[in-house]
């Protein structure tokens, strides 16, 4: 759009029935056809778009309250909450490559192509690669002829070996883990279309395909009724789990999906774990307590008026939070795309690992601050089909307490008249937890075989904190 409101303004509205084709900068084509359709040039193009079938979310709720008043104007009160949803609006690719079945072996891509990543993980040579009937079945004895002469243009392919030993050397040699590559290199190779639709690469769409499940326990304790304290606790023990967890915008364009972005269709059920927003334990107290000093007081009950007057009178207040800590960003291939031609597969754990959060010193505050090389290396690229772990290490927790400390002053020139002197300071500790990490490509993303390699400088680098350091503030108020 290159009108603007001064030196080229757009044209204007005159009314309905406006004839638009007239309007400058406007060249209708000869011929229109409806539902315009991409060309079938398998240019693997990478696009967005919405489900025909989108339908209202389905919600499940329900929940049982226990509530019992105690003396001293106590009040306890124990619930437990509930929700389903399902047919939730999550993105997928509709295009995703297929999962081929041999029919006569009855092996599946990913099982075939699994055997060949674990092969090429393990350093094995090509001449050691034994034939695999999916293979073999599916794809002509001169396999890496077609591929070299239709894919490459040269010869890259050693073209005596076999159908197994070809495109494993495509993985060994070339493309590493990045399978959807060498599934394009085959597609090609031989003129089919086994894996990609001809008119696309990666066509996320819109669906109702989402679920997510929230169990909760709550638990709060109130004093509402008080004459010196008012006070309001409350504690949560909640666990939320979805396979989507984005907004309807988190996926926009089609080259930055988020996490409503389901990375495998086929298998949907491999991303459903904890929700992007599951935090484990939430505590909260906030209370209002008028401090027993000064006259008819506890403390200094029985002081003259010029003390009172300084002493007596004064009020605290507070809110403190607590909670555990936010699903840290899934680390990824950081150049791979094993599963899906558009979105990166998360890694996996090869063994037991949690996260080891550090506010640094010498080196950065990282995730994986006790042992990042260690930790670096307990994991292994996605195999051919999967999408990796979804949610499994969790950030900091966020802690604060914000105090205020006041008193109203009497004036004796009018009984309406007071003044009112205020101290606050929010995050009194000045607790800093880091909450935000570098989700750069070696920030996040693990390289090709981590199990042998050194972690970049900035792997698992915290960058930011969550909330802001201690402010205090001061104020004064005259009413009257």
């Amino acid at each position: 759009n290159t009108y603007n409101i001064g030196t080229r303004p757009a044209p204007l509205f005159t009314g309905f029935g406006q004839d638009v084709r007239s309007l400058p900068g406007i060249t209708p084509p000869g011929t229109l056809t409806f539902p315009q359709q991409k060309p079938a040039n398998d240019s693997r193009r990478i696009e967005s778009t919405l489900d025909e079938a989108l339908v209202a979310p389905i919600n499940y709720s329900w929940n049982a309250t226990f509530e019992r008043q105690l003396p001293k104007g106590l009040v306890v009160q124990a619930s437990y909450i509930g929700r389903l949803g399902r047919k939730l609006l999550a993105q997928r690719d509709i295009m995703a490559l297929n999962n081929l079945v041999d029919p006569k072996s009855g092996m599946d891509w990913y099982t075939a192509a699994g055997i060949l990543e674990r092969l090429r993980a393990q350093g094995t040579s090509i001449s050691a690669v034994q034939q695999i009937p999916y293979f073999a079945n599916l794809y002509p004895a001169d396999l890496a002829a077609q591929v070299n002469a239709n894919y490459f243009g040269e010869t890259v392919l050693n073209e005596t070996l076999n159908q197994t030993q070809a495109i494993y050397q495509i993985a060994l040699e070339v493309f590493g883990n990045d399978w959807t590559d060498t599934q394009d290199a085959l597609d090609t190779g031989i003129n089919a279309h086994y894996f990609f639709n001809p008119q696309y690469g990666a066509l996320a769409a819109f669906s109702s395909i989402g679920n997510s499940s929230y169990h909760a326990g709550t638990v709060s304790v109130r004093e509402r009724l008080g004459e010196k304290l008012t006070l309001d606790f409350n504690y949560t023990l909640s666990h939320s789990r979805d396979d989507a967890s984005g907004l309807q915008t988190s996926g926009l364009p089609a080259s930055t999906f988020g996490n409503g972005f389901i990375l495998n269709p086929i298998r949907q059920h491999d991303w459903y774990a904890d929700s992007d927003f599951d935090v484990r334990h939430i505590i909260n107290v906030n209370a209002v307590w008028q401090l027993p000093i000064g006259r008819g007081q506890w403390l200094l009950g029985d002081t003259n008026r010029w003390v009172n007057g300084i002493l007596g009178s004064w009020q605290l207040a507070g809110i403190y939070r607590w909670n555990s800590g936010l699903p840290a960003p899934n680390l990824f291939d950081d150049a791979r795309w094993a599963t899906n031609w558009n979105v990166q597969s998360s890694v996996v754990r090869t063994k037991p690992l949690q996260s080891c959060p550090t506010r640094g010193g010498l080196d950065a505050p990282k995730l994986f601050g006790c042992d990042p090389k260690g930790a670096y290396q307990s994991f292994r690229n996605a195999l051919p089909g999967e999408s990796g772990d979804r949610n499994v290490f969790r950030l900091p927790g966020y802690v604060s307490l914000d105090l205020g400390l006041s008193k109203s002053f009497n004036l004796p020139w009018g009984e309406n008249q007071k003044f009112q002197i205020r101290w606050e300071t929010f995050n009194v500790t000045n607790t800093q937890h880091f909450g935000k990490m570098d989700i750069s490509r070696t920030g996040t993303g693990v390289t090709l075989d981590p199990s042998t390699a050194t972690p970049p400088s900035n792997w698992s680098n915290f960058t930011a904190i969550q909330g802001t350091p201690r402010v205090m503030q001061f104020g004064f108020r005259y009413s009257f």
